[in-house]
């Protein structure tokens, strides 16, 4: 499997790897969308729709991919995204993407469902920069208590997810008999037998899929379906402007929303204080038929550009990808499912792998480009297919 890894090029060579060791609902976990999976399929179509347009008579022997977020240097444009349940793919997942994300100098987004608590991310890897994803309860003391865990553990930014206040309709996932854990059904049952690798990795340490950091906010039972059983109860379904603002108090680091998808609320974070926002269709894992996030990146950059750190992701698939939304505007962007493919694959292996493989196309990108450093880069390098016959993704106020 080493191998294999080092072997791997593409984000879709990690993918099929993923696929052979996992069993077919964990893949499924990971690879699927939401109903039709129209906008995941969505997601990764509107990159097709962009092209580059290179200077070539340029001086690109030295080329550096570095960028400045929050007041700190990253080493790449990129950060990893906050997946839940990666802990039933691989044991300590989080641990071995956290990790990467160290050496690479760039964030790593832990997710509230993590198989590993916060205090243990932070121990583990004390030197990344680390991202606490938040969804919000009901009750603001289960609130307050995970904000300052994070605060404590030294995490550098509270991200809090705005486009999950509803539980989705997986359709992969109901077929599979798969929520946080398998039915034992003997398609399952035969599945997990015929996956010896992760079954002995995952299955045989126990507390597949328990969401860790929940754990002391529990009276009573601490396993996988009464924790999730208490979060589904808890969760709030009411998030609106007051809710964040008490949040806003809460948290003294950066602030972001996570799940932003129009110019209008990209405006009201803005107006309510917030640092940065994350547009996100959450992977076409939730609302079906959403826009993608590139496609309402430049208006939402033209509205609030200057005022607020403008992130994406949903689709990220290479380097090129990156370097479109670094040229619309975007000051980083962010994956999930190349993550959680190669860390399947590979653990902390695969992790490193998913990390090299982005810097390598990003850099060569650059090159190519004709530019030395990422400020260079500007709507100018692109073209955008369409804009002489029909819609482009990009909206044009003339």
């Amino acid at each position: 499997m080493s191998r294999g890894i080092a072997q791997a090029e593409t984000v879709e060579d990690l993918r099929k790897l993923a696929r052979k060791r996992l069993p077919l609902a964990m893949f499924d976990f990971v690879d699927g969308g939401a109903e039709t999976e129209s906008a995941l399929r969505h997601n990764r179509a509107v990159f097709d729709r962009v092209r580059f347009r290179a200077r070539t008579v340029v001086d690109v022997t030295e080329r550096s991919q570095e960028i400045e977020l929050f007041g700190r240097k990253s080493g790449s444009p990129f950060a990893i995204s906050a997946m839940g349940g990666l802990g039933t793919l691989r044991y300590k997942a989080e641990i071995a993407l956290a990790k990467a994300a160290s050496d690479a100098r760039i964030p790593f987004m832990l997710s509230l469902g993590a198989n590993c608590t916060i205090e243990e991310v932070a121990e583990a890897a004390p030197q990344a920069r680390l991202w606490a994803q938040l969804y919000t309860f009901k009750d603001d003391r289960l609130n307050r208590a995970l904000v300052e865990r994070a605060a404590a553990a030294g995490y550098e930014a509270l991200v809090v997810t705005t486009d999950s206040n509803v539980f989705p309709k997986r359709e992969r996932d109901r077929r599979n008999g798969f929520s946080f854990g398998l039915k034992k059904t003997p398609r399952n049952v035969w599945d997990v037998l015929t996956h010896p690798g992760w079954t002995i990795d995952v299955v045989l340490r126990g507390n597949v899929g328990r969401m860790e950091s929940m754990v002391p906010l529990v009276d009573g039972p601490k396993d996988t379906h009464t924790l999730l059983a208490y979060f589904i109860k808890e969760r709030s379904p009411a998030l609106d402007w007051e809710a964040l603002r008490r949040i806003r108090q809460m948290w003294k680091g950066p602030m972001i929303l996570k799940g932003i998808m129009t110019k209008e609320e990209a405006v009201l974070a803005a107006d309510r204080g917030m640092d940065g926002v994350i547009l996100s269709n959450h992977g076409g894992r939730n609302l079906d038929y959403a826009v993608a996030p590139l496609e309402i990146l430049p208006e939402v950059m033209d509205a609030v550009g200057p005022r607020l750190t403008v992130m994406l992701d949903s689709g990220f698939r290479r380097g090129s990808d990156v370097l479109k939304a670094i040229a619309m505007g975007a000051k980083t962007a962010l994956f999930g499912r190349p993550a959680a493919f190669a860390v399947a694959a590979g653990g902390e292996i695969g992790a490193r792998r998913i990390v090299s493989i982005f810097q390598e196309e990003i850099d060569k990108g650059m090159g190519f480009l004709g530019i030395r450093t990422l400020d260079q880069l500007g709507p100018d390098y692109l073209w955008f297919d369409g804009l002489a016959t029909g819609p482009s993704i990009v909206r044009r106020n003339d």
